[in-house]
């Protein structure tokens, strides 16, 4: 963990409660009731690269993105701990909601360890594993009478240390960029070439795409696999068809909610946000910025909010000269950390972590009477300011960026897509800002006349 973080007797009373939970392997229907019940109760979520962002719109707690993928991660995991236990530590309730299953290459047993540490409260709730929804969305079962009587789940990485266990099938997880290291490995073991073998992309998601060959076969393939994607080897891939009953359902690009007509026995429905999600408060941080001489103390309280203040600060011409007459307090050594980047050590930096920390700081530092300026997300964490307040100090909450927000919005595959519903005039416009054209294969309905005349505006036809 960065830094260090210690609690007093009286705040632990004041400790919140942590859930693991697993959000199912990409299909939002697939997540439990246990984890949509906690769901609706949480202060705050952090969820993992692999949660699609439309199963978090039905909660209102505060999200925070921390996907974790190769050589692009958002947070560490020493820094998600952190995050979960800070939050925790305030008095909140937390939902660490995490792909599939958190104790299946999840490292739900890291989280936990870090959690016991500190004496906070918590439980784990199980989700359903990307095996299993493979197995289930493939037609491709992981054990059957007479020819699989044993399923081990390996993991792909590191490549140095792939394990080939001998039971019937072999699922392997994290395959994306070292299959064919992974198929050497097995070949090396002893396995027949002509064992079969399934590639699973995107499993149980409108996109899902099943590749299957022989052990030989798939060795000598030059085809890309991209990740999420899983490995299965075993002879009961022969019972896989391609016209099974996930891929018989039509895909429907779904801008608005699904009309009637699109019952779920037949139809799987893919959402296309159209609702303008506003990132930061573009008004207020340009006034704030032009009047920075106003304010005699930054407050950062994650990396996030380093990271989008600076930016902003730098498109409108200035740079850390500006800052030179601020006191600067960041709410733990990572986010210190983050400052320095840009060439900044902060003035002071909390050395623990609880809910009277930030005040216990001002009152040792004796910032009292500041005019604080406090960088971060839409929702204005009131605790945060409320300790900021203390000693008489005016808060300004300025908005930088949106929680849960990713630095790139993933784009739908239009290749799997049969139908595209537009719900509006808007909708083809914000479509139309992501899409250059419909494939001609694809069959559009809109929902009235205005809609087709603006698709008509926008494509032609």
């Amino acid at each position: 963990m960065t830094g260090s973080i210690h609690t007093e007797p009286q705040a632990a009373a004041k400790r919140g409660y942590v859930y693991i939970a697993g959000a199912g392997p990409g299909d939002p229907e697939l997540l439990t009731l246990k984890a949509d019940r906690v769901l609706r109760g949480a202060d705050v979520i952090l969820f993992d690269d692999l949660v699609l962002p439309q199963m978090l719109e039905p909660y209102k707690a505060e999200k925070i993105y921390t996907g974790k993928r190769k050589d692009a991660h958002h947070f560490a995991q020493d820094e998600i701990n952190q995050e979960i236990v800070r939050h925790a530590l305030m008095g909140k309730t937390v939902v660490r909601l995490k792909g599939g299953d958190p104790f299946i290459f999840g490292r739900g047993g890291e989280e936990i360890e870090t959690l016991r540490q500190h004496g906070i409260g918590y439980e784990i709730i199980p989700g359903i594993t990307a095996a299993h929804g493979a197995s289930a969305y493939s037609e491709i079962p992981l054990t059957m009478r007479k020819v699989s009587s044993s399923v081990a789940f390996c993991t792909g990485h590191p490549v140095n240390s792939i394990q080939v266990p001998d039971t019937d099938t072999i699922v392997y997880y994290m395959v994306a960029s070292n299959v064919h290291d992974v198929l050497d490995k097995v070949a090396a073991s002893g396995r027949s070439g002509e064992t079969m073998v399934a590639v699973v992309q995107n499993a149980t998601r409108y996109n899902q795409r099943v590749i299957t060959s022989t052990l030989d076969e798939f060795r000598k393939r030059e085809k890309a696999v991209y990740s999420p994607a899983l490995l299965i080897i075993g002879q009961n891939i022969s019972q896989y068809i391609e016209e099974n009953w996930f891929s018989r359902k039509k895909k429907v690009l779904m801008t608005g909610e699904a009309p009637k007509k699109y019952p779920p026995a037949d139809y799987i429905t893919v959402p296309f946000p159209c609702q303008q999600v506003a990132g930061a408060d573009l008004g207020a941080v340009k006034a704030c910025i032009e009047g920075i001489d106003r304010f005699s103390m930054l407050f950062f309280q994650n990396r996030f909010a380093v990271r989008y203040f600076f930016k902003y600060l730098f498109e409108h011409g200035r740079d850390v000269r500006h800052l030179a007459h601020l006191v600067i307090c960041t709410a733990n050594r990572s986010v210190a950390s983050a400052l320095q980047e840009y060439g900044i050590i902060p003035d002071c930096c909390l050395d623990r972590e609880g809910v009277d920390a930030i005040a216990a700081m001002l009152r040792k530092e004796e910032l009292t009477g500041q005019r604080i300026l406090l960088s971060g997300a839409e929702h204005v964490d009131e605790l945060v300011a409320g300790q900021l307040r203390e000693g008489g100090n005016e808060v300004t909450p300025l908005v930088v960026y949106v929680h849960g927000a990713q630095d790139q919005v993933e784009k739908i595959d239009l290749d799997f897509i049969d139908e595209i519903y537009f719900a509006s005039a808007d909708c083809v416009k914000k479509f139309r800002g992501m899409y250059d054209a419909i494939p001609a294969r694809i069959a559009v309905t809109p929902a009235d006349e205005r809609t087709a005349e603006e698709m008509r505006r926008q494509f032609g036809g």
